[in-house]
């Protein structure tokens, strides 16, 4: 099993590269969504939500619970292989690709170093993947999302990235393992993202194969013949008499 972590502030493109991942094979798993619950339990700003939660059940209780989900769904559903089958649906006639979940889950939404620390602790070949964009591309974004946490104003705007950055995701971004840049094109940004995924997929998912090493045979039953043991082979033509008398 392998886990990777996504962070990035607001409208920066972290569910661009989550979408992508999950189309590839990866399962994800959304920080900002274990906040969101909480949210629509309480009726509660996501906001206000996040930083009640850290007071009251400590810093690391997102990545905590996030933790708990990818270790439930890693024991419902161990992964053996990445082979690709073919399915024949009831009506077509013609084979249909499905592509195989591959063991590898990917967090989104990472805002702290202690959340990073926390899954580091827990899963050794954790990797971090950040995200930089700049806040008016990541403005312009958010409002054509109309999401209901987003805001509408720039004031608004400025001070969630306030927030955010008090938990401590400047931090994060810097010492992060892959960066990522979403300016101008967002289907430049998109094969960018790609190509990297399907590496680290790649990366994990197919073993280097062992170097041949003719000493490790027996030599018995790799022998060859070569050129110089043919010459040893052939039988040594017949002396001639030697008919000089003493």
């Amino acid at each position: 099993m392998k886990v990777y972590g996504i962070a990035g502030l607001p409208g920066s493109g972290k569910g661009v590269i989550a979408r992508i991942a999950k189309n590839e094979g990866m399962t994800v798993i959304s920080m900002g969504n274990i906040i969101r619950e909480e949210a629509q339990k309480t009726g509660k700003d996501t906001g206000k939500i996040a930083v009640e939660l850290r007071r009251s059940e400590g810093k690391y209780v997102v990545a905590k619970r996030c933790v708990e989900k990818i270790r439930q769904q890693y024991k419902k559903k161990p992964i053996k292989n990445n082979r690709k089958i073919y399915t024949l649906p009831k009506k077509k006639t013609q084979p249909v690709l499905k592509k195989k979940k591959h063991d590898i889950f990917l967090i989104e939404g990472i805002r702290s170093p202690f959340e990073v620390e926390i899954f580091k602790k827990n899963f050794k070949e954790f990797k971090l993947i950040a995200i930089h964009s700049s806040p008016n591309s990541r403005f312009k974004r958010l409002k054509k999302r109309q999401r209901n946490d987003d805001y509408s104003d720039f004031n608004s705007f400025k001070r969630r990235d306030e927030r955010e950055l008090n938990f401590g995701i400047g931090n994060v971004i810097a010492t992060s393992d892959y960066l990522l840049i979403n300016e101008g094109s967002i289907v430049k940004f998109k094969q960018t993202a790609k190509k990297m995924i399907k590496s680290e997929i790649q990366k994990t998912t197919h073993k280097p194969r062992k170097k041949h090493n003719p000493k490790n045979k027996d030599k018995n039953k790799s022998y060859r013949k070569s050129p110089q043991n043919k010459k040893r082979n052939k039988k040594h033509p017949p002396r001639k008499p030697n008919n000089k008398r003493n």
